[in-house]
């Protein structure tokens, strides 16, 4: 496959914040520990070690949660690596999606197999681990029960309750009879559904499905996935639970910081609560609600605690207790030896507001890394596209506006009515100048003239362009087609295609091929194109 690079600045889908900070503009610095860069990482190493863990605790974790999976040895050695005190971990997480969800999901996976690899050449009396976090206690059910797959949306009814981890996959048998219904002639589907049907049954969890298929596709890379809904972990994390929901301090400082990034024109991403702590209990997941006095109950149930009695139930039963996007990445912090979180450009956003409370807390705030962007385009499209005289970086414009480009570079005569507008401009200046000369109250008359001509003409454009559109019927379709085939929705490819497309066109060297052409510090969006 063919590889192009385009930064991300120039793709029109990614925000301003995510682009001043790829940029190291100086008014984001305060929101951020160490800069993406692999020659800072030599600070952030030595700086990460004077923030030690449990690493016993977390090996022991590890080993137990991995129990009856046939793992790698790239794995098994990872895992006892994380032993020593030289080893670190560059760490992404990702929710529980059906299937693997989103492109994007495989794609931050790939990033950070690839960081830590290049952080091992840069720095090699150290190791370096990648991580897969996987979200099992969100709850939001809607966002993993389903994927999309050329067009059509597969998904699971909700029958069950609590946090996503624990869900028994009632029902996917009828959904791999959908998708051989749908895809049984096509060739290598049936491969690709017999390795999913490995591990996606309805006697697993989500949590189960989900390591098992990650295993799979990158053990042999040592990859290692950590499930943070773990008792003997969250022991380690008690004290932060009870600074947040005793002192609400989280709180305080990350509303502090989301005043400053509006200050600075960006929108925060994510709204901290008093108490950012939900309570599991009986399959369910539900806010740990403060009602002042001393008193705390759980939303939408009869479960009420005094201070001394919540106090109570964390240090026997820390498992019950479930952080938010608030204290989710400062649990992590405190049980990895991490270095470097890899999310996509909202995760970091959230990142960006979190330092301070970081800081206070006495716990690493790790590098911040953008994930790596893909854009597949197939053979048939790649032709398409060179028929067209178009480029793949052509499709990041604007349908409309490719058209329009496109119709003007192909037509016999010129489209574009610049020359004239600008000959219409020319003669009109002069005209505001005799008319002032003669009375200057004549000037904004004679510019109101102006502007309707230009309108005039900017309608004559249309015209020639909404003729030449008819007249160019074929390609014009084809250039839509193109743009909703490899840009569905309008959105990018990797936030709606589902991994079986791409195991389909591609055979299962398409992880090598990620591996090759994904590397997150060069600040890239990568496209690859079939011949």
């Amino acid at each position: 496959m063919n590889k192009i690079e385009l930064p991300y600045q120039e793709t029109g889908y990614f925000s301003k914040l995510m682009s001043d900070y790829l940029d190291e503009k100086e008014e984001l610095k305060p929101f951020y520990n160490h800069y993406c860069d692999v020659d800072a990482f030599g600070k952030a190493i030595e700086e990460r070690k004077q923030f030690p863990i449990d690493r016993e605790v977390l090996v022991d974790a590890l080993t137990q949660q991995y129990k009856g999976l046939e793992i790698s040895e790239q794995v098994k050695t990872n895992i006892q690596k994380l032993n020593n005190n030289n080893c670190f971990t560059v760490t992404t997480g990702h929710q529980l999606n059906l299937f693997t969800g989103p492109l994007y999901f495989i794609y931050k996976i790939v990033s950070t197999i690839n960081l830590a690899k290049v952080l091992k050449e840069k720095y090699p009396k150290n190791d370096f681990v990648p991580v897969y976090w996987m979200a099992t206690e969100d709850h939001d059910f809607e966002e993993v029960n389903h994927f999309n797959l050329f067009n059509k949306r597969y998904e699971l009814t909700k029958n069950q309750a609590g946090a996503v981890g624990k869900m028994k996959l009632e029902g996917v048998e009828e959904l791999f009879s959908a998708l051989n219904e749908d895809l049984g002639d096509r060739n290598g589907i049936t491969k690709i559904l017999e390795l999913f049907s490995k591990f996606y049954t309805s006697n697993c969890t989500y949590a189960e499905a989900t390591r098992g298929i990650v295993n799979h596709f990158f053990e042999n890379y040592g990859l290692v996935t950590i499930d943070g809904d773990d008792r003997e972990l969250k022991k380690l994390f008690a004290d932060d639970m009870e600074w947040d929901f005793i002192e609400s301090r989280g709180y305080r400082f990350v509303q502090k910081i989301s005043k400053q990034i509006i200050e600075l024109g960006h929108k925060p991403q994510v709204n901290p609560r008093e108490c950012n702590l939900f309570y599991l209990v009986e399959g369910r997941r539900e806010r740990l609600i403060h009602k002042g006095n001393g008193e705390y109950e759980v939303l939408n149930s009869a479960i009420k605690f005094t201070t001394t009695e919540i106090l109570f139930e964390l240090e026997k039963y820390p498992e019950r207790f479930s952080p938010n996007v608030i204290l989710r990445p400062m649990y992590q912090e405190k049980i990895l030896p991490n270095l470097a979180y890899i999310g996509g450009g909202g995760e970091l956003a959230y990142w960006f507001q979190l330092k301070e409370m970081f800081d206070v807390n006495n716990i690493f705030f790790p590098t911040l890394i953008l994930r790596n962007s893909v854009l597949f385009v197939d053979g048939g499209s790649n032709k398409r596209l060179t028929k067209l005289g178009l480029t793949p970086i052509d499709l990041f414009k604007g349908t409309e506006v490719l058209i329009k480009e496109y119709l003007k570079k192909g037509a016999d005569i010129v489209l574009d009515l610049k020359k004239e507008e600008e000959d219409v401009i020319a003669v009109f200046e002069d005209i505001i100048q005799k008319s002032g000369e003669i009375d200057q109250s004549l000037q904004p008359f004679v510019k109101a003239e102006l502007q309707k001509n230009i309108k005039s003409l900017k309608n004559i454009e249309n015209r020639l362009i909404k003729a030449e559109k008819k007249k160019e019927e074929v390609a014009v379709n084809q250039i839509q087609n193109l743009k909703e085939k490899l840009f569905p929705k309008s959105s990018l490819q990797e936030r709606h295609d589902n991994l079986i497309s791409i195991l389909l066109f591609y055979g299962d060297g398409i992880i090598d091929e990620l591996i090759e052409n994904l590397h997150p510090l060069d600040k890239q969006f990568i496209i690859l194109t079939a011949e």
